[in-house]
């Protein structure tokens, strides 16, 4: 550091840090310490800022010239020991301020936070009380700051343990006065001239100038930026495009350039002279203005102007760290920079009003310095927002006319005031606030008016000011959050200040009154849908500020009265001039508007009408009643007109349900969905239904009815001649669907009562009435039941607080979803006829509560619930029940009813009646028990003509033939009784008793006869079908003798019963087998085949995929496919290749047809489609015609390997291990050789013949050793067909290029060895999966993985038959040389060591080759294609192979056991002498290979260390050479027993006593040349690569934290390895290993093969092999990836309290992790599923029409 400080000294002017202190003293001192500063700063920073250096040595020199000696300067002495001493004075502080960083965790108390903004950092959470409160938590956007310690942030526990002993920050003190003078004095001057400097740098805006102050002699240097600055219209793709062409660089630097200025929002694209950048500049604008597009910014400015503003940028920095090192500095700083200067404005001021005119990164700076600074402090708080609110109407204009997004705008900081309860309160009364910030989207709103004073919005608007003014309303919704709790702190300022800000919106809601109007089409079709989605989002950002006003002016009877008057005088000025005619229904005549909804314009939009309906409810609380004097004004509506908006609106949608709006396109159906929409309806249906019912109250019932059903256009159909003929049967059929509408409406006037104001109910009352009718549709997860309930302003539901009274939680089952179900008390306050059911929600609801009645053996009647009572102002209502229109109304529905035909009548208007009916009855049993005489239903009802004997007359009408209808019609009686039995008539009530008992009598006996014919028919078709199916397995016996119910589940299926001690190798082979013959059915043609040679080749559809999954060191990889031998398979199994099937079978010719017809499909298929598939035919991909699952190739059947040869007479040779042995050895060493090329010496490898072999060996042992080789040359068992042969080499080959990567080459040497690894891969993935569920070997094996396993065997012993022959001897001489290192060291240096090798793969190997390598022939010729050779069997060859390749594995383990102390444990004897001899033998490997003995482990401890090492390994040899011999299993492998060694070394003829293996001569001076080779002792002392140790460990995916909120939080730690500092957008966590990746993400993309992939997929292709499984920390989604063009999102496994995720965290309840979803997901990686789960997966998006996603860009 030194030397680099003298060599920038060299070029510096002459800098001494305490002469440069002394300076600024005397200047400061005089005065003139600006002046001197900036130049200083003049001279100094070019030097350090644009020189290019490096980041570190750029900070390095920054803080030496120029941090530094400010910093000493302030502190008049080392600043480390003074700013320590003043934070020593500081009182503890109970306000927390942490800044939030990006993605960071932040935690909202539901029960306890004032409004959702008011948050808690992960610190300060942990360790309040809220933490066992019910909590919101969710991720940061960055900007804001914990709430702790702030009392007016939350109701109760505003402060955290931490932070519980400091005192209110400022409270009683001033900081300032802690600060001693002199320093105070320097302080004060520093922060004002660095801030002063801040500002006139941002602010400065001449590109090739300096201010004067800063300017230095001379001329300035032609050193200039072309700088581009950042945008929110332009992509990063026309970025990027436009650079390539602007300054001709290349692709990668483009997208560096494009990061750069999307994360700082500037970046100097070109540096030169001032032409060049000109140019630059020009290039760039012209490319980006096309199509009338605004161009990107770009300034061409001086290298010394980019240097100073890179200066500023770490000033700021600098002063956001000085200012918290204690609170005496923060507020100096903060009264400093609000204290007005030069102008009348502060520094502040001009920093917030320069904002748009800032890049990115200056802006969220200078932010950042606010929230440290002002912000932190609560007088200085206060003064800002009343600045923020002086200004924001010139903030806000300018951000409407900005192009940056809203979080990087100080516009945004007005959550962090306007929620603060105190001080929008006071900006109220003191600033106009809510007038302030409602006349500014005003003045935006004007702009979309049309000609009537309407809002307009056009469907083709490209300007973005609109939605930009949009942000303004949730402003206004955080000002009004701060309605005043206690009547004392109303104020007449603060009521004053209201109703301006009211009387501004309502000006706003008469420009949208109305809006959006729809006129009926009726000849033809609507040519262009309109626009209508503007005006409802509008709405829904307006719904919270109306709900908040409405609080606002119930909360206080001044306001109250004074909005009601404003808002009726609105209205009034709103209404339309209409003429009125009269209509007469039942003797009764009125005066009606006449407006017909099917001719004339109606909007759906009436805010001010709902407005009025939402006040109108409150008024009662305060004794005031429409006709009130303190409500009167000049001109005011009538009820009629009041109700008139409403009912259009009814009328239109009733319309619409009967068909009449069908030309108006889908715009008007997305607007009543909308309107019905759980999102809207509060704000609009349901204020439509109050004005409805205010209306109904004030008016005469007879007046009011007459009113509706002149709008619905049914007065003729009230009227008995309706029913004659006309022949217009279109206008009949939408009479009758509007009468059933219009008697629903009616029903909801009656019955809707759950609103606190219209009846005797709470808003408690009122949720949980929603949460039963929800779950009378069915049982629902509670997000489900969330998402159908209304929000409050503070986003919550009231969910939690009711619906454990009402509901039941069922707790999830495996891989679902929690539920509630009703508890069966409340099903009795279900209502059909519920008014926030959809047509859909109503039908279901009916379906369910009928089933459950018939389930419990009830009536299917449906009637209404007791409603709770009006209040006294909604009352009148009733009168409806008793009013003569009313009456008239239900009588001719009865009437028609009982008419033997009627053209106007339906069923669905019978049933309204009936409830209507019901309802008017419950009212009248309530009236009678509380004695009250005025209400008359029942005495009208049981007169003369009353609905009473028509109902009586209805009881055995044939019209009345559905059981729900008539058992409804029997509930009415009923209830008619029970209403004549508490009034005083005893004789009608008799009389009634009787009728409902013939009526339930006659009900009961027809269900009970209905009943019994329908259980006749049922058996009667359950007999015909049960015949059917018998004669047709009779006439298809031959067909069904055979059949299997999986298309694969007939191959291998075992037809002996297991035996106890079966043996698989050598001379006491067991003959019990399975099956002689594979039959199989083509899913394809559904014929079945026999599997022989010369039989038509049958296929299994198969993937072959690279695996790490089994990797040991996944710092490994496959670096080049094309050099790497993959004969000796590593032991860390760093890659290996897998094949997966899902067990169909089909003929290759079928197969074959089938595969290329979809290709000729795909090629069809336009290209720009052809990504979004699940499968690439191009890789040989498809999915299985019959379950869809991802293939890319099929593994051909062949037939049982015993039945391809004859029995040999050599399974009665008698050789012993320990002489086979020395064959083996012998063949080896003279069948390896050396050959020199270009100066390095080569193994050169060719078999010695058997006859020379013979000739070394003792005469009885080589005649032994000679025919073990004899049978493999019989060739009496037939030829390959040539589809087999055809299929053979296919899938040899597609496991070669899939497993190595490269290009198909059937004539490589490496083509056998493929299959063999892809065999033993495949067995050990299996071993290793059952192993990791505690399961034995062959029980837990399906029949399709049998089927999988079997084939694949097969298939690797007879790849040989296809192959050359020298090839498959050169491999298993290769396969040998390893077992004589001695040999091959003499003969090359580098050579492989037997330490690094996997032994299950060197024996799959060596069984398939070992038949091959003494058999005779052309050389270089495969065998003659009509023969079928060299095939192991399971005889004595395979015997001995198995025992050798277990011995070098036992040694492997021997020389990497670490042995561990000693200890006692008692063994039986056999297994004690076995130890004692496996311990001498553990000594002696040791003592060869040249390892001490140190720590010698007991006998039992290496017995039982081996035996559990080797266990896998013998494991995955059963399960191999079960499906080579086809000997069936012992039952005592099917569990995993304690002795499960035993019995496998039973099966594979293996001594039990494995030191036995070590006993023979040459087995021991083998292990002794193997321990002494030069390569294993250089092994054991290399420390470089760790040795593979035994048992191998079965990975499993990282462990995961249990609260997902620590994931977030680490998440928010992490920043972009390729970007300085930058919090990463989207942090991915690899599930493999671990490693934390910025994924979708331009600056960490990088290009694999000439295709740009993004982190993830990179690390995929590293760390997977091409498969990755990650998850996405910020949307709490899994991210599975399979190449660099699929991919599927899976729920993440974290769960909250009612067992669902929330990707995305939208919902924001606390999350913890679910063993059982992280072991599904575990399951899928370690089971080789990922492609198949993608591929199912993106088969489902495609199919549900989902956005296709770049997986290569994640």
């Amino acid at each position: 550091m030194a030397q680099s400080n003298k060599a920038i000294l060299a070029q510096l002017p002459s800098f001494n840090e305490e002469t440069t202190i002394d300076e600024w003293l005397k200047a400061y001192e005089r005065g003139e310490l600006e002046r001197t500063l900036r130049c200083h700063w003049s001279q100094f920073v070019p030097l350090v800022f644009a020189r290019g250096h490096d980041v570190e040595k750029e900070q390095r020199y920054a803080n030496t010239f120029l941090f530094h000696p400010l910093e000493q300067f302030l502190c008049g002495g080392d600043p480390s020991i003074k700013f320590q001493e003043l934070k020593e004075m500081d009182a503890p502080s109970q306000i927390c301020g942490h800044v939030f960083r990006t993605g960071e965790p932040t935690y909202s108390c539901r029960d306890c936070a004032n409004d959702p903004t008011c948050v808690l950092c992960i610190n300060c959470f942990q360790k309040s009380k809220h933490k066992n409160h019910k909590y919101r938590m969710s991720t940061s956007g960055g900007g804001g700051y914990c709430d702790c310690g702030d009392p007016e942030a939350w109701k109760t526990e505003p402060v955290c343990e931490t932070h519980r002993a400091g005192g209110a920050l400022g409270a009683d003190r001033d900081p300032v006065a802690n600060l001693p003078v002199d320093l105070k004095g320097r302080a004060g001057a520093v922060f004002e001239n660095v801030l002063r400097f801040i500002v006139d740098m941002l602010t400065w805006n001449k590109g090739n100038s300096l201010p004067e102050s800063m300017q230095l002699e001379g001329d300035l240097s032609d050193e200039y930026h072309c700088m581009l600055f950042n945008d929110e219209v332009h992509t990063y793709d026309q970025v990027i495009s436009t650079l390539q062409r602007a300054i001709e660089c290349s692709n990668r630097q483009a997208i560096d350039f494009a990061t750069i200025v999307d994360r700082e929002g500037r970046s100097s694209v070109r540096q030169g002279p001032n032409a060049q950048c000109v140019k630059a500049k020009e290039v760039i604008e012209r490319c980006t203005s096309r199509h009338g597009s605004k161009p990107l910014k770009v300034e061409v400015m001086h290298n010394m102007l980019v240097a100073h503003q890179t200066f500023v940028l770490r000033c700021i920095d600098w002063l956001q760290n000085i200012i918290n090192k204690t609170d005496g500095l923060r507020r100096l700083f903060c009264l400093l920079s609000m204290r007005e200067i030069d102008g009348g404005l502060s520094l502040m001021e001009k920093l917030i009003l320069a904002d748009t005119q800032l890049w990115k990164v200056a802006r969220t700076m200078s932010h950042q310095l606010l929230m440290s600074g002002v912000l932190k402090d609560p007088e200085c708080k206060k003064q800002f927002a009343v600045i923020f609110t002086k200004h924001y109407p010139q903030m806000s204009e300018d951000f409407i006319s900005d192009d940056h997004d809203h979080d990087v705008s100080v516009s945004s900081l007005s959550v962090q005031i306007f929620t603060v309860p105190s001080l929008a309160r006071m900006l109220i009364a003191e600033q106009d606030l809510i007038s302030v910030i409602l006349k500014v989207f005003l003045k935006t709103c004007q702009e979309k008016k049309n000609d009537k004073g309407k809002l307009s919005f056009e469907r083709n608007d490209r300007s973005a000011s609109f939605k930009r003014a949009s942000y303004m309303l949730y402003d206004l919704k955080y000002a009004l959050l701060c309605k005043p709790s206690d009547p004392s702190e109303w104020t007449d300022a603060l009521r004053t200040s209201f109703l301006k800000g009211f009387m501004s919106m309502l000006t706003l809601l008469k420009m949208m009154q109305g809006m959006d109007a729809v006129t009926r089409q009726t000849s033809q079709h609507l040519e262009f849908e309109p626009e209508w989605e503007g005006a409802f989002n509008l709405q829904l950002k307006l719904e919270d500020s109306i709900v908040l006003f409405t609080d606002w002016c119930s909360s206080d009877r001044y306001l109250l009265i004074e909005a009601y008057k404003e808002t009726m005088d609105n209205l009034y000025h709103c209404r339309e001039k209409m003429d009125k005619e009269k209509l007469t229904v039942a003797g009764h005549t009125v005066k009606c508007q006449k407006h017909d909804v099917a001719a004339q314009p109606v909007s759906i939009h009436l805010p001010i009408t709902r407005f009025l309906a939402s006040i109108y409810i409150h008024l009662a609380e305060y004794g005031l009643r429409f006709d009130s004097p303190e409500l009167m004004v000049r001109k005011r509506l009538e009820p009629v007109e009041l109700m008139e908006p409403a009912l259009r609106v009814q009328v239109l949608i009733a319309q619409t349900q009967a068909g009449m709006w069908r030309r108006n396109g889908f715009s008007l159906l997305n607007q009543i969905y909308f309107y019905h929409n759980v999102r809207c309806r509060e704000e609009m249906y349901n204020k439509d239904i109050i004005m409805l019912q205010i209306a109904a109250s004030l008016l005469e019932p007879d007046d009011f009815l007459i009113h509706l059903l002149n709008k619905y256009g049914l007065v003729a159909w009230t009227k008995p001649e309706y029913d004659n003929p006309t022949g217009q049967e279109d206008y009949l059929r939408q009479t009758v669907t509007l009468a059933e509408e219009f008697l629903t409406l009616l029903i909801i006037i009656l019955e809707e009562r759950y609103v606190p104001g219209v009846g005797e109910v709470t808003q408690k009352d009122a949720v949980k009435r929603e949460i039963i009718h929800q779950l009378c549709i069915s049982a629902m997860p509670h997000s489900k039941l969330a998402k159908a309930l209304p929000e409050d302003p503070n986003h919550e539901t009231g969910l939690e607080e009711v619906v454990e009274e009402v509901a039941t939680f069922k707790k999830p089952t495996a891989g679902g979803n929690g539920k509630y179900e009703l508890k069966d008390q409340y099903y009795a306050e279900y209502c059909p006829f519920f008014y926030h059911y959809s047509k859909s929600d109503q039908s279901k609801s009916e379906e369910a509560e009928r089933s459950r009645k018939k389930q419990n053996g009830e009536d299917q009647a449906l009637p209404p619930p007791v409603p709770p009572k009006f209040k006294v102002a909604f009352k009148p209502i009733l009168r409806l029940f008793s009013s003569d229109v009313f009456l008239h109304v239900l009588s001719m529905v009865l009437s028609r009813t009982a008419a033997a035909r009627s053209r106007s009548w339906s069923e669905a208007q019978f049933e309204r009646v009936l409830y209507i009916i019901g309802l008017g009855l419950h009212e009248q049993m309530e009236a009678l028990e509380s004695h009250d005489s005025s209400f008359q239903f029942l005495q009208r009802a049981t007169g003369e003509k009353g609905i009473l004997g028509q109902l009586e007359s209805l009881v055995h009408n044939t019209n009345v033939n559905q059981e729900p209808i008539k058992d409804l019609l029997a509930w009415v009686l009923r209830k008619f009784g029970e209403a004549l039995h508490l009034s005083d008539e005893p004789s009608s009530k008799d009389q009634l008793d009787s009728l409902a008992k013939c009526a339930d009598l006659r009900t009961q006996s027809e269900r009970k006869k209905k009943a019994a014919i329908a259980a006749k028919r049922r058996a009667k078709v359950m007999a015909q079908m049960s015949k059917m199916q018998k004669d047709f397995i009779a006439e298809n016996s031959e067909l069904f003798e055979n059949t299997h119910t999986d298309p694969g589940s007939a191959v291998d299926m075992d037809v002996n019963e297991p035996n106890a001690d079966s043996v698989a190798l050598g001379p006491k082979q067991s003959r019990s087998k399975v099956a002689n013959s594979i039959n199989v059915t083509c899913i394809l043609c559904q014929e079945e085949e026999v599997v022989t040679l010369t039989s038509r080749a049958m296929v299994l559809a198969a993937y072959v995929q690279m695996s790490t999954v089994l990797s040991q060191n996944r710092s490994k990889h496959l670096a080049n496919g094309e050099q790497y031998d993959p004969l000796l398979m590593s032991a860390d199994l760093f890659n290996g290749t897998h094949t997966s099937s899902c067990g169909h079978c089909m003929h290759h010719e079928c197969w074959q047809r089938f595969f290329q017809n979809i290709v000729n499909k795909e090629r069809r298929r336009p290209v720009r489609f052809r990504h979004s598939s699940s499968y690439d035919v191009d890789k040989m991909e498809y999915l299985c015609p019959l379950c869809e699952g991802l293939s890319n190739t099929v593994i051909p059947f062949v037939p049982i390997l015993p039945t391809m040869q004859r029995d040999s007479e050599n399974k009665g040779v008698s050789l012993e291990f320990d002489d086979w042995l020395d064959g083996i050895h012998k063949t080896a060493v003279n069948s390896v050789q050396n050959k020199e090329i270009k100066g390095d010496f080569h193994l050169m490898l060719q078999p010695c013949p058997i006859s020379s072999i013979s000739r070394m060996m003792a005469e009885s042992v080589a005649r032994n050793f000679q025919l073990l080789w004899e049978y493999v040359s019989d060739d009496s068992s037939g030829s390959f067909s040539e589809g087999l042969r055809e299929m053979m080499q296919k899938y040899a080959r597609d496991v070669y290029v899939f497993g190595l990567g490269v290009k198909p080459d059937d004539d490589n040497s490496r083509v056998p060895v493929m299959s063999w690894n892809s065999c033993a891969f495949t067995i050990m993935s299996f071993e290793q999966d059952l192993s990791s569920e505690g399961q034995g070997i062959f029980g837990s094996l399906t029949e399709r993985q049998s089927s999988l396993l079997g084939a694949l065997v097969r298939f690797a012993a007879t790849i040989g038959q296809i192959a050359a022959a020298d090839t498959i001897r050169e491999h298993c001489v290769k396969l040998l040389s390893l077992l004589i290192p001695e040999k091959v060291e003499s003969l090359v240096f580098d050579c492989d060591c037997l330490l690094d090798v996997d032994m299950f793969h060197f024996l799959v190997a060596l069984t398939m080759t070992l038949p091959s390598l003494h058999t005779e022939g052309s050389e270089g010729q495969a065998p003659a294609p009509t023969t079928v050779a060299s095939l192991p069997t399971g005889g004595l060859n395979d015997q001995h192979a198995l025992m050798l390749v277990f011995i070098v594995h036992i040694v492997q383990v021997i020389l990497t056991y670490d042995a561990p102390s000693q200890e006692s444990m008692d063994m039986e004897a056999e297994a004690e002498t076995e130890g004692r001899m496996l311990l001498a033998a553990y000594v002696s490997v040791r003592s060869d290979a040249g390892l001490e003995c140190s720590a010698m482990p007991s006998c039992w401890q290496l017995l039982s260390h081996i035996r559990e090492a080797t266990l896998p390994f013998l494991r995955c040899a059963a399960l191999f050479y079960h499906h080579l011999t086809g000997v069936v299993a012992p039952i005592s492998l099917h569990d995993r027993e304690t002795d499960e060694f035993g019995h496998l070394c039973n099966y594979l003829a293996l001594p039990k006593d494995i030191s036995l293996l070590f006993a023979g001569q040459h087995t021991k001076s083998l292990v002794k040349s193997w321990c002494c080779s030069r390569t294993v002792r250089d092994r054991l002392s290399a420390t470089n690569t760790p040795l593979m140790k035994y048992p191998r460990t079965v990975h499993r995916l990282i462990t995961l934290p249990k609260d997902y909120s620590e994931l977030i939080n680490e998440a928010s730690q992490f920043t972009c390895p390729k970007s300085e500092a930058d919090d990463s957008r989207a942090p991915t966590r690899c599930l493999v290993c671990g490693a934390m990746l910025c994924s979708q993400s331009y600056c960490c993309q990088t290009d694999i093969e000439g295709t740009t992939v993004g982190a993830a997929t990179q690390h995929t292709d590293a760390c997977g092999a091409g498969n990755g499984i990650f998850l996405r920390v910020r949307d709490c989604q899994i991210l599975l990836l399979s190449g660099k063009a699929k991919g599927c999102f899976l729920p993440a496994p974290y769960l909250d309290s009612y067992g669902e995720s929330d990707q995305g965290l939208r919902r924001g309840n606390p999350l913890t992790l679910c063993k059982d979803q992280y072991d599904n997901i575990q399951k899928i990686w370690f089971q080789h599923n990922i492609p198949q789960t993608i591929a199912r997966n993106m088969n489902q998006e495609s199919n549900n029409g989902f956005l296709t996603i770049e997986w290569n860009h994640l």
